[in-house]
């Protein structure tokens, strides 16, 4: 679903917000001074990671029924339900 989604880029990113967050976390209880940057670096990527997840969602096409229609990446394939295919 990440895949299809396209949504690869903002997990990495909410991944590096909370890896940042445990840096800061370690580097405090060390008392290192430069370490509340790391802690305001950490908000700054999951804000932007949270914003990069709800893309799909607020750009999403609506097709003549008011319906919204998420455009998926074209080269993941996705699986047919067994309900889908006794349909066609």
């Amino acid at each position: 679903m990440i895949k299809l989604l396209k949504l690869q880029k903002a997990v990495l990113v909410l991944i590096a917000g909370v890896i940042s967050y445990i840096l800061y976390l370690v580097l405090d209880a060390s008392d290192v001074n430069g370490a509340r940057y790391l802690q305001m670096i950490a908000g700054i990527l999951v804000m932007i990671g949270a914003l990069w997840m709800l893309y799909p969602i607020l750009f999403a096409k609506k097709d003549h029924d008011g319906n919204a229609e998420i455009l998926t990446d074209p080269t993941v394939e996705v699986p047919v339900d067994e309900e889908e295919e006794k349909n066609l």
